[in-house]
């Protein structure tokens, strides 16, 4: 049998893809969103919201809501002018691939293993709300893309970082920014680690400028705000889930609210200051709530699925297992970045929290909000191992199995010879 590390990685790298595109399509027809795809895509009421907005930027429309980002709307808007609904889900698997493909590739960067880069993709493609997500016009699928990308040129970042490394690791997250504004944290830490490298890197000034030319969308989407909304930022989508979702299962968790949507009404009104407020003043409550909300998400199924029992308690017992290996590997990490000092390291992390963020504050989504990060602390897990001497360790151990198994000969008396002996070797009698 050839193992997998002796393959060539185009070899492999075919191979895994074959098994992808059989898992895609086995999900696809036993859920029968293959069948459903026209159906599908715009079935959910945030995917139509953003077909709203892809018809208003293409005119199609005299007015929609401009309160989530301009890219996303965009990108559908151009797949459905080029190939309809199909299009969209066409762009939504071209999008998977992508994510497969750049993880891996990232992964191997990382950890030089064919093990590791193989592992990487067979969650990532063998990942049923994955698949099951990329049958609907959502973003979830666009953001694992632009993360994996983000992945890949992290990879490749150093303390002085080029220009080329700068786009690698800034272009993505500022384009996941015009797509789901909590990444403003990534992108405001990234913006500070850098400006730093780019002060101690020889070429400061082309540094500089590709800098600055990374960040022309977030400057796009301000524009925007300012223009058609008269608010300066990237998004008020944010404001208005912490006060619908977050403050409003806050408000009932205290006893303020008999019901959720008696307490919507009374959180949407609240100010800025007064939604602080209301937070420090239960603080207690709602580091409780936040918790809940978050362990929720992290083991929910998928909210695109329905009469497929086995399938769906397959997601639920896959999200079990995440949940399990996350809270095992939080040691790990923790050896690892005490023993690497490796801030690659130290933004993966940073960046599933940022994802982790998100998902103690929303409910009712079911995995969407979390799934995002499988290949952020995918790649951190792979990282981790190698950088807390797993790696080492295994590929010691099983070089002690290999010399333990091989056969030895007899050359000569008094010696032994592992292996087979040179081709014109005598054994004496």
């Amino acid at each position: 049998m050839v193992s997998w590390v002796s393959l060539k990685r185009s070899t492999l790298l075919i191979i895994l893809n074959l098994i992808a595109v059989i898992t895609y399509l086995l999900v696809g027809w036993a859920s029968g969103s293959l069948a459903h795809v026209h159906a599908s895509v715009f079935s959910s009421p945030d995917s139509r919201e953003y077909r709203a907005g892809a018809d208003w930027i293409f005119g199609a429309r005299a007015s929609a809501s401009t309160i989530r980002p301009f890219l996303y709307p965009l990108l559908i808007g151009l797949a459905e002018r080029l190939g309809g609904i199909r299009g969209v889900w066409l762009l939504n698997v071209a999008l998977w691939f992508t994510t497969l493909n750049v993880a891996a590739a990232a992964a191997y960067r990382f950890v030089k293993s064919n093990w590791a880069a193989a592992l990487v993709f067979l969650v990532l493609a063998t990942n049923v709300s994955l698949i099951l997500l990329s049958f609907e016009g959502l973003t979830e699928i666009t953001v694992v893309a632009l993360l994996a990308v983000w992945i890949y040129g992290l990879s490749h970042l150093t303390r002085r970082p080029t220009p080329l490394q700068v786009a690698w690791v800034l272009l993505p997250v500022t384009l996941l920014v015009v797509v789901k504004p909590e990444f403003e944290i990534l992108l405001a830490l990234m913006a500070v680690v850098l400006v730093i490298g780019i002060i101690r890197s020889p070429g400061q000034g082309l540094a500089a400028a590709v800098f600055a030319a990374c960040l022309i969308p977030v400057a796009i989407q301000l524009a925007v705000m300012i223009h058609f909304n008269g608010y300066f930022g990237i998004s008020n989508i944010g404001g208005y889930t912490v006060r619908v979702y977050f403050l409003s299962r806050l408000d009932l968790a205290i006893g303020q609210s008999s019901d959720i949507y008696v307490a919507r009404l009374r959180m949407v009104t609240l100010s800025n200051l007064d939604a602080a407020r209301f937070v420090l003043n239960h603080c207690g409550d709602a580091v409780v709530v936040f918790a809940s909300t978050l362990k929720e998400n992290l083991l929910a199924g998928t909210n695109f699925l329905h009469g497929h029992p086995r399938i769906a308690r397959a997601i639920l017992v896959t999200q079990g297992a995440y949940f399990v290996m996350l809270l095992a590997v939080i040691p790990l990490v923790g050896v690892a970045l005490w023993r690497a000092r490796d801030g690659r390291l130290a933004l993966l992390c940073i960046a599933t929290l940022n994802v982790f963020l998100a998902g103690g504050l929303t409910f009712w989504q079911g995995d969407r909000i979390t799934i995002v990060a499988l290949p952020l602390w995918l790649t951190a897990v792979v990282l981790a191992v190698k950088e807390a001497g797993g790696v080492e360790l295994w590929r010691s151990l099983a070089a002690r199995l290999r010399s333990v198994s091989t056969p030895t000969i007899r050359t000569g008396k008094g010696s032994r010879e592992s292996g087979p002996g040179p081709a014109n070797a005598t054994t004496r009698r």
